[in-house]
Parts: C-alpha cells; sequence; structure tokens
C-alpha cells in the first residue's frame, strides 16, 4: 500500500446576513463545545482528522485583518495602481 496523505480539513461555519446575534451566539457557543467534546475529539481522531478549532472572535479578528489593511499599504498601492 502506498504512503498515506494526511487529512487536513477546514470547516468554516457562517450565518447569513441579518441573523439574529443571539442565534449567531448560540451556533457558535455550540460548535465551542462540540470540539471540546472528549467523544468527539475521539470520533476525530479514529478518523484521522486533526482537530485545529478557533474561536469566532479570532476569526473575526482574521478576517478583519484581510479587508482592513493598513493605511500605509492603502498609500502605496495607490501610487503603484493609480
Amino acid at each position: 500500500m502506498g504512503p498515506q496523505a494526511k487529512l487536513k480539513q477546514n470547516l468554516l461555519t457562517c450565518v447569513p446576513p441579518g441573523t439574529p446575534i443571539e442565534r449567531a451566539q448560540i451556533l457558535q457557543k455550540a460548535l465551542q463545545e462540540t470540539v471540546k467534546d472528549n467523544d468527539f475529539i475521539a470520533e476525530a481522531d479514529k478518523a484521522k482528522i486533526g482537530l485545529a478549532p478557533v474561536t469566532a472572535d479570532d476569526m473575526r479578528k482574521t478576517v478583519e485583518g484581510i479587508f482592513k489593511p493598513d493605511a500605509g499599504l492603502v498609500a502605496k498601492l495607490k501610487t503603484i495602481l493609480f
């Protein structure tokens, strides 16, 4: 049998615009509790799926960082592109 590639799966959960904040918070809490559940972790290990959970707040900060570039970078890009 040939070499086995380690399975890496990314799961991003999101809700549509206009979703009530309370509902989004319920979903966030449920997901965070799921990835801490011993039975869930055991099943993921058995399936050779690595878990590297990220909190909703960390994901928000990452996305905001992508869409809010540094002002100096924006100025430089304007000089290059325009």
